[in-house]
């Protein structure tokens, strides 16, 4: 990997389980958007030993069935149309997490499955791509076992006027006009009420609610749009009456990705993953992106 320079890399894991395939091929045409090289890594390890004479395990078993995994999966790679600019396999013994966070520095983007070989059945969110999504220095797309590989010509951001949910707009914005894709911006606003000894009271007018929301989509994304070097094929402004994670799943219906910063107005300080990117992942029915700011990438 000797080209470092931001943008010019989209860096893939792959450990031969059905998720990891469909990772490579979603970066793969990712890839080919940008212009990018394409960098497929598989990591291996040696097993611990089981007893104390199975210490000096050779490790030359383990690392040709790491190259035959990474073989078989570049082989397996049709190219799109525009290919990557290369493709290049990358296998390193090392823990799965650890090579691909490393992988990833100074790449435009890391693409990982949902969950891979070393799953627990049930488990929507691997612990390679929660470790990913949490510490990775560059923006990271995990992709749904449900993806259907089908181009909707939607992208939907999510914003709330964060640093995070800022670096979440302008990457959406660079993204959906390399697609040539719609652009949808959601602001989720809820009705509060409170609860008093005495009944309820109306907490904040749903319609200044509203105004507030709107008023929010406008200042962030005006701005955004007009200086960003490439436009999206249409902009729409989304004020949804409804909470945060719920507005994002349903705008992901029928989307080609949902982008969302890693934690919002809402997030508890320190956290590297807030509840609403959280339950996205878990949930959404599409690829999901997870845009950390960039003083908070490690």
């Amino acid at each position: 990997m000797k080209d470092n320079s931001v943008g010019s890399r989209v860096v893939v894991g792959v450990d031969g389980s059905p998720a990891s395939h469909q990772a490579l091929r979603w970066a793969s045409a990712e890839a080919g958007r940008r212009g990018a090289a394409l960098d497929v890594v598989h990591a291996w390890m040696t097993p611990y030993p089981l007893n104390p004479p199975d210490y000096f395990t050779d490790p030359a078993p383990f690392e040709a069935r790491g190259a035959e995994v990474l073989e078989h999966a570049v082989a397996s790679l049709a190219l799109p149309d525009p290919a990557p600019a290369e493709v290049r396999p990358v296998l390193v013994q090392e823990y799965p997490s650890k090579a691909l966070l490393h992988a990833a520095e100074g790449a435009a983007l890391l693409v990982v499955g949902s969950r891979g070989r070393g799953g627990f059945s049930g488990l929507l969110l691997g612990s390679v791509s929660q470790n990913c999504v949490q510490h990775a220095p560059c923006p990271v797309a995990v992709i749904p076992p449900g993806w259907a590989e089908k181009e909707h010509g939607r992208v939907v951001v999510g914003v709330d006027g964060s640093d995070a949910s800022y670096g979440a707009l302008h990457w959406a914005i660079t993204t959906a006009a390399g697609r040539h894709a719609e652009l949808e911006v959601v602001n989720a606003y809820d009705y509060v009420q409170v609860v008093m000894p005495m009944g309820i009271a109306p907490g904040i007018d749903r319609e200044l609610l509203e105004k507030a929301s709107r008023a929010l989509l406008e200042e962030m994304v005006g701005p955004a749009v007009g200086a960003a070097d490439v436009r999206p094929r249409s902009v729409q402004l989304i004020a949804a009456h409804t909470g945060p994670a719920r507005a994002l799943l349903d705008g992901a219906i029928g989307a080609d990705l949902l982008v969302v910063g890693s934690r919002g107005r809402g997030g508890v300080k320190g956290l590297l993953l807030g509840s609403v990117s959280q339950q996205c992942l878990h949930h959404a029915p599409c690829p999901v992106v997870v845009v950390r700011p960039a003083d908070e990438a490690e």
